[in-house]
């Protein structure tokens, strides 16, 4: 992997950002361009420095991005060659410009250590935080091995109407037992994953983070552990000390790892489609 040199914006208090001391807004002045674009709303200025948030780091490790507060790793999006190629071949669904071209240069990226960091203003009464060592960034999950708090483990199947049944009971037959379940998808929808031969998704949740499989493929997934998770229920609470959910967070969030989850969503097959085994990982 090629490791390119950490690149520091710094946003004043007003949100214009600067790189090694040059300004952006003085940058586009003499190339003539306008990058006013880049300034950063004071209002999100003023919440970091509040909340004593002195910087994000945003960092490419060949594995995925790993997402770092104030030098702490948080959940962040891992990845490998399989589940990029995967992912461009699933962003034809949501009409996603310019599939051929990210196709090719997804090997690049891949292999292109990028580290961004957004620093913000700090408080004088407060320390200045130490970015993350590199051992931190790179640091993988770990999970620990216990028995899973709860397992959750059912089947969707959706029908040419676009109506879902779970154990063989629609929603519509859900509905008249007073049991309003609001997961119908439009017939577009539907027709959507047909043009895709989308027959099957799977959300799958285990001790080491979320992942997503799209006929029986993985998509890149969301990496946690007990401690990434207790991180960003810490991180919630610093940046909204108001909230009524702080506690529910923190008693939540590291449960997460704990539970065994998967759920199985079948869609209707196209004409003369072959059917892909689906099962649970």
């Amino acid at each position: 992997m090629i490791a390119l040199p950490r690149i520091v914006i710094d946003f004043d208090e007003i949100g214009n950002p600067s790189v090694l001391g040059l300004k952006m807004a003085d940058a586009g002045r003499l190339l003539g361009q306008d990058l006013s674009g880049l300034r950063l709303n004071k209002y999100y200025v003023d919440w970091m420095t509040a909340a004593n948030v002195q910087h994000i780091e945003l960092r490419q490790t060949g594995n995925g991005i790993a997402l770092l507060a104030n030098g702490k790793l948080m959940p962040h999006v891992a990845w490998n060659d399989a589940s990029l190629q995967q992912a461009t071949e699933f962003a034809g669904l949501f009409d996603v410009q310019g599939t051929d071209m990210i196709k090719k240069f997804m090997p690049i990226v891949r292999r292109l250590g990028l580290d961004i960091i957004l620093r913000f203003p700090k408080r004088a009464d407060v320390e200045e935080i130490p970015l993350a060592t590199d051992e931190v960034a790179m640091a993988a999950a770990a999970p620990e091995d216990v028995p899973a708090s709860a397992v959750i483990r059912f089947e969707v199947k959706y029908d040419d109407r676009g109506i879902p049944s779970i154990l063989g009971i629609s929603a519509q037959d859900l509905l008249a037992m007073g049991i309003n379940l609001s997961i119908a998808l439009p017939q577009d929808s539907i027709r959507t994953m047909q043009s895709h031969n989308v027959q099957h998704l799977e959300l799958r949740g285990k001790t080491d983070g979320l992942f997503v499989y799209v006929n029986g493929n993985p998509l890149p997934n969301l990496v946690w552990d007990n401690d990434l998770l207790s991180g960003a229920a810490d991180l919630y609470a610093q940046m909204n000390p108001s909230s009524p959910y702080i506690e529910l967070a923190k008693l939540l969030l590291p449960s997460i790892d704990n539970a065994d989850i998967a759920i199985l969503v079948h869609f209707p097959l196209a004409a003369g489609a072959t059917p892909i085994p689906a099962q649970m990982h």
